[in-house]
């Protein structure tokens, strides 16, 4: 059993092999709850699973890139103290889909490439991610076919299974997924040419059944060399409610604010939370100066941060993966197709040859 290998993962069996997993790890995977909401949230039985729970609106980033959690806690005075938190426990997030896989290698390498997180590092190391084949669009909304993160991973997992019918395609992506197979190795049976061309059906099928189309070529073109007028930006941002949604539940975005609570004892904990460059607050300086004042001025950031070249660059990707989130959330259409399908009209507007003026020369 090596990283590359595939093989056959009976349905009957998912309960028994993702127990052998619990044995090991904690197990996080989508969960119903009261009124038919599914989550992702901690499983205490592998038959709590829901495997065909479509899409879950709150990306499982949470539980790498907690939205609340303490950093380490401190004593101040004669005697300054530093006392580091427990580490964080092994986890397998399971059933989780291929752009949420995408976007949380995107965030591995934010919080590692420059300058190294050790709160990050310490979840992702402890984390192995079993991703599941999308054999149809979870939602409408769902785009992850533009920008390359889905519905079906050539690499970047962990484990990936496709389902098959009566059983799982379950394909090993890293050394991490190895390791974590082999607690439940006796299970599987090696992979006929007959299963992975059934996959490769299923894919080509899930290729064709997309229905919402972002333009990511030409925005990255137009927001790259800062074609886009300060007009387009300032009547995009006065549609904005200011409310977050985008940010919090886009599962790519990496905002965060710390700040120091005290404790009755003296001592004092720092803690890290998830904030949206969205907020006026968010770029305001100590002096009181925001460099981003307008709500036109903080759109303009968003999607400069989502789809410049300077980020692809130093991110690897664009920061997007597809996943539609903001498309159900926005409730005035500043989700990322619906601003890339603007700015391309406003930008054929803007680029038209203008009308020679009858007194010109």
């Amino acid at each position: 059993m090596k990283v590359g290998d595939t093989y056959i993962l009976a349905k009957t069996d998912l309960p028994m092999f993702f127990a052998a997993i619990g044995h090991e790890m904690r197990l996080i995977a989508p969960r119903a709850f009261f009124g038919g909401d599914v989550i992702f949230d901690i499983v205490e039985s592998p038959k709590e699973i829901v495997w065909n729970y479509g899409h879950d609106i709150y990306p499982p980033k949470r539980f790498l890139l907690p939205h609340y959690e303490d950093m380490f806690r401190y004593t101040t005075g004669d005697d300054v103290r530093i006392e580091p938190l427990p580490a964080p426990p092994k986890q397998a997030i399971v059933g989780i889909r291929s752009c949420d896989v995408s976007a949380i290698r995107f965030q591995e390498r934010f919080f590692g490439d420059q300058i190294d997180d050790p709160y990050y590092r310490a979840r992702s190391e402890n984390t192995v991610l079993f991703s599941i084949v999308c054999n149809k669009p979870p939602k409408r909304e769902c785009f992850c076919i533009c920008c390359d993160s889905g519905p079906y991973l050539e690499s970047g997992f962990d484990v990936q299974l496709t389902d098959l019918g009566d059983r799982y395609l379950y394909e090993i992506g890293s050394e991490k997924g190895e390791q974590a197979t082999q607690l439940g190795a006796f299970m599987l049976k090696p992979a006929e040419p007959k299963d992975t061309a059934e996959r490769k059906r299923i894919e080509l099928q899930a290729d064709s059944l997309f229905q919402t189309v972002a333009y990511m070529a030409k925005a990255i073109m137009f927001v790259s060399e800062d074609q886009v007028p300060a007009q387009v930006w300032e009547e995009l941002g006065s549609t904005c409610f200011r409310c977050g949604a985008c940010t919090n539940l886009c599962p790519v975005c990496t905002c965060f604010t710390v700040e120091d609570r005290p404790e009755p004892n003296g001592c004092f904990t720092r803690c890290r939370s998830w904030d949206s460059c969205q907020f006026s607050g968010f770029t305001r300086e100590a002096s009181g100066h925001n460099p981003r004042p307008t709500f036109g001025t903080r759109v303009q950031r968003r999607f400069y941060h989502k789809a410049s070249y300077q980020y692809i660059l130093r991110d690897g990707r664009h920061g997007c993966v597809g996943c539609g989130r903001c498309v159900s959330a926005c409730l005035t259409k500043l989700d990322l197709p619906s601003v890339v399908k603007r700015i391309r009209r406003a930008m054929h507007k803007y680029l038209q040859p203008q009308p020679a003026s009858p007194n010109s020369s």
